[in-house]
């Protein structure tokens, strides 16, 4: 940690000591409490406080706050020293500058907790965290009476699975008809280039594995394998929530198709000398204008990596743009975060029968507590939800999304290898076209909902639907198997219907010309 900046700040004459020049944090990362930004990096986290925002009439909170801030950082997360930090100048935030400021009164703090909406209600016992700790210190600024009067009022926290409870949809796991158009309208922008490799390549890991933002952003080139023909990613694990030392790793057997796409976006990476220990998500592909913040040292073992928090942003902004309309807003775009990926991983565990410990490995936790919430919900309600959302939804959201051709000789690629669309499980003629080069998915039923299929007028589409209803109706005991290929089969009725009308079109207009 080197800064130049020294803080003006005098040390109160209450006290006792002097901030030391060099303290180190629970991880062992050395910084300088005497300087007036705090700035280091803690894993896939980036911790940066300034308090010059202390001056004129809250100058005096200064010294005695990283006082107390220090204590924490040598026991806790450098994410939740920055919460820390957060709930006083929220509080200060919200105060009447036109009063003066002495100390953090007991009235000071009833009417913080009065001016909050009943969902910032939770600020109040953050800020009794580090108000409660100031005291302890004896540190100056803060009135002891403020700490009895906290332990001694109702300081609601931040309610736990809210989101999940309530399926809310903007904050909550995204619903049935939600989670399949966002799955499709991201590999179509990805198809058409409108997104990039590394976009699709994380939307198919949250999907996969329910992580938080902050593993992804820990992953390296090497994390991902191939063992015998099966794709393997080892995910690394929190031993707390905030702290990720690559110490543990948690293994996630990956989809065919995943695995391909994975494999492709690891040959993109060792193209631009990014392999082995290298980013998997990396700051110079992720952060396309590059970094414009302080870097990391060479030698931190997350060199090259996106912090958690431009990850996240990054990532927020490319799907945000992108996002398919859903019924529960009205028909605007699903909100996307990649908190919502790991709310609806844990639903789906909990909607196919798996216990809480399952959930509570799967999604990394060290216990049961917080994945009560994933099976509190009324499978049947779910049901109905989204029963009732995928009804509403489909009108708009059309499964084929290709364009119907004559035949070959009409098709885009005209007859090139491997251009040919056959299921050989029904017929030993195409039912189509690829447009593009072809790809890793499972031939035919991916290629109807695929922007780059071009169905052949005359060709056995309902021998295809037909096959898709027999493998349906032989799951019909277990809905969520059942309805895997739904898409497919709205997509082949859709062709279906087209070719129908064309041809319905062709002999009303020889009827005509007759």
């Amino acid at each position: 940690m080197n800064h130049s900046n020294k803080t003006n700040n005098p040390v109160s004459g209450e006290l006792a000591l002097r901030l030391p020049e060099t303290a180190f944090t629970k991880r062992g990362i050395a910084f300088r409490p005497r300087e007036d930004v705090w700035d280091w990096f803690d894993g896939p986290f980036r911790l940066r406080l300034d308090f010059l925002r202390f001056n004129g009439a809250t100058s005096f909170l200064c010294e005695p706050l990283k006082h107390a801030l220090m204590v924490f950082a040598k026991s806790s997360s450098s994410s939740y020293v920055s919460n820390l930090f957060q709930a006083l100048t929220h509080f200060l935030s919200k105060r009447d500058e036109a009063v003066p400021l002495t100390a953090i009164t007991v009235e000071e703090v009833s009417n913080y907790a009065a001016r909050l909406q009943a969902h910032e209600k939770w600020r109040v016992a953050t800020l009794n965290v580090l108000l409660q700790k100031w005291v302890a210190l004896a540190l100056p600024g803060v009135e002891p009476e403020c700490t009895r009067y906290l332990r001694g009022r109702r300081k609601p926290g931040n309610t736990k699975g809210r989101a999940v409870l309530t399926r809310d949809p903007e904050d909550g796991p995204f619903s049935e008809a939600e989670y399949t158009s966002l799955y499709k309208a991201v590999d179509t922008a990805y198809g058409k280039g409108e997104l990039p490799l590394w976009v699709a390549v994380l939307t198919r890991l949250l999907f996969a594995c329910g992580g938080r933002v902050s593993q992804y952003a820990s992953l390296k080139v090497v994390d991902f394998s191939v063992r015998d023909g099966s794709f393997v990613l080892n995910l690394p694990q929190a031993k707390t929530r905030e702290a990720h030392a690559r110490s543990s790793f948690k293994e996630f057997d990956l989809s065919p198709q995943t695995g391909r796409l994975i494999q492709d976006y690891v040959i993109s990476l060792n193209v631009l000398e990014h392999g082995g220990d290298a980013a998997l998500f990396p700051e110079s592909v992720v952060l396309v204008a590059g970094p414009t913040e302080r870097q990391r040292e060479t030698d931190d073992l997350f060199f090259g990596h996106c912090t958690a928090t431009s990850l996240s942003r990054v990532f927020r902004t490319a799907l945000n743009r992108i996002a398919p309309p859903t019924e529960r807003l009205n028909y605007s775009p699903i909100p996307v975060t990649p908190q919502r990926f790991r709310y609806t991983f844990g639903a789906r565990l909990a909607e196919e029968g798996a216990s809480k410990v399952v959930i509570a490995d799967r999604l990394g936790h060290v216990d049961l507590q917080q994945v009560g919430v994933y099976v509190q919900a009324t499978p049947k309600i779910v049901e109905n939800i989204d029963a009732a959302m995928g009804k509403q939804l489909a009108p708009i959201a059309s499964a084929f999304k290709g364009q119907l051709v004559e035949d070959e000789q009409h098709s885009t690629q005209r007859g090139a290898a491997g251009s040919r669309i056959i299921d050989f499980r029904v017929a030993k003629d195409p039912v189509g076209s690829c447009a593009g080069r072809g790809c890793g998915f499972s031939k035919p039923d991916a290629c109807y909902t695929c922007f780059k299929f071009e169905p052949w007028l005359d060709a056995p589409h309902e021998k295809v639907y037909h096959r898709l209803m027999e493998q349906r109706n032989a799951h019909a005991g277990d809905e969520r198997i059942a309805a895997i290929n739904d898409d497919a089969i709205r997509a082949v009725q859709e062709v279906m219907a087209e070719c129908a009308a064309v041809r319905a079109q062709r002999r009303k207009d020889e009827q005509e010309t007759a």
